[in-house]
């Protein structure tokens, strides 16, 4: 795991070989923010400014790097939305900023 996050919450899974980081050299400081509850798969990619919303799952190889709102599926290369965790949005829609 190569890790390189702005942040990492609480009850997250990081499976093995797992990459988060920067997107590009020009940009040091553009890197992944990660919610609570996120389960994120072998072998996948989180890289840029982007966040990872509370209970999220990334699946395997994915390659993300654009936001994955709140208790949302994304798999694939690049990632897409393919579902979403019942009970988490319904949850997080409630919940003040």
């Amino acid at each position: 795991m190569i890790l390189g996050a702005r942040s990492i919450g609480s009850d997250v899974i990081l499976r093995q070989n797992t990459t988060l980081g920067i997107n590009s050299p020009q940009d040091l400081n553009a890197k992944p923010t990660i919610g609570d509850g996120v389960q994120v798969g072998a072998g996948a990619v989180i890289v840029g400014n982007i966040t990872i919303g509370k209970g999220a799952i990334v699946g395997a190889n994915a390659v993300v790097t654009r936001d994955v709102a709140p208790g949302t599926i994304v798999g694939g290369v690049p990632a897409r939305v393919i579902g979403t965790v019942a009970g988490v949005v319904a949850e997080t829609v409630g919940e003040e900023p």
